[in-house]
């Protein structure tokens, strides 16, 4: 047996190993306390933090698909303002015991830029995840779809922080390497690979969508293929860490992403299946290391594209 060393280094993150949540997917405070020790996890993903005040969508917010679950949530916010003088950070996230990631998102570049700001000086968070895949209140585009605003977007956020800025790009465009490196060039410390795909459910009974915002975000095991195949060229496309994120429901999926070449993992709608899956996948990981005698991450990941 050699000794494995599972820890992971994002810029200035430092994760003891490569498991966290996607944002908006596991509630640390409310309906999963003690259910295990969140300084197992690699980083703590908070939900994510709009600029302006949001009620989101209206319901049905969720429906179930055959391999995975549709959201149209709408990203409800207290705004970044409430949020900071509400002083969150420190009441519910500083005992917890894992770097913090706060997920921020907003309609402008410039409304980027200004959480980025709020959040700068405080001491409670690791790193700033920018959610790219909410709708641009200007042209209707999402942020990280179009290579302009996903240019302006990641230089203005750059701008507002001196913490480890994390990109989290829409998988709902044609060519993710060009879009991953956009963001490396515009000073991102990791993209994240990636959000949900639109797609639809609809009532036969009722005639109409089911949603009340008719589409929604597809995530689940349905996905995985096709993310994986997402972070494979964007890995390909950028010498910054890329982060895996899209269907992983046990420790395997999350190997086949780090073999693609991912640094790190996030674990979305599995979490509302097995609130206890993390852990399992940490386990995992772990012992694929031990049974392959690999010592470190860095020693497996991206060996798929040994070929």
């Amino acid at each position: 047996m050699i000794k494995t060393d599972t820890s992971v280094v994002i810029g200035n993150l430092h994760m003891k190993n490569p498991v966290m949540p996607a944002s908006g997917t596991y509630d640390y405070n409310e309906n999963n306390p003690g259910l295990f020790s969140m300084s197992d996890l690699g980083a703590i993903m908070l939900k994510t933090v709009h600029h302006d005040i949001r009620p989101g969508n209206k319901s049905p917010r969720i429906a179930e698909t055959s391999a995975g679950m549709l959201n149209a949530v709408g990203i409800p916010s207290i705004g970044i303002h409430a949020f900071i003088e509400g002083k969150y950070l420190e009441k519910k996230y500083r005992s917890l015991g894992a770097p913090v990631i706060v997920s921020v998102s907003g309609g402008t570049p410039e409304a980027l830029r200004t959480c980025c700001e709020m959040l700068d000086d405080s001491e409670d968070i690791a790193a700033i995840e920018l959610n790219l895949s909410c709708p641009n209140v200007g042209t209707g585009l999402q942020l990280s779809s179009d290579k302009k605003l996903l240019h302006d977007c990641v230089t203005e956020a750059r701008k507002g922080t001196r913490h480890t800025l994390i990109a989290k790009h829409s998988p709902n465009v044609t060519n993710i390497a060009k879009m991953v490196k956009i963001s490396e060039d515009a000073g991102a410390d990791a993209v994240t690979v990636a959000n949900t795909y639109m797609g639809m459910v609809i009532d036969i009974k009722a005639k109409k969508p089911f949603l009340g915002n008719k589409q929604g975000g597809l995530s689940g095991p349905a996905i995985k293929p096709l993310t994986l195949y997402k972070v494979f060229q964007a890995y390909e496309a950028v010498s910054i860490p890329v982060i895996g994120c899209g269907g992983i429901m046990c420790a395997e999926d999350a190997i086949e992403y780090i073999l693609a070449g991912a640094s790190a993992v996030q674990v979305g709608a599995a979490n509302f299946v097995d609130p206890m899956v993390m852990p399992k996948v940490i386990r995992g990981i772990e012992a694929y290391m031990e049974k392959n005698q690999f010592p470190d991450i860095a020693s497996f990941r991206g060996l798929a594209h040994q070929m």
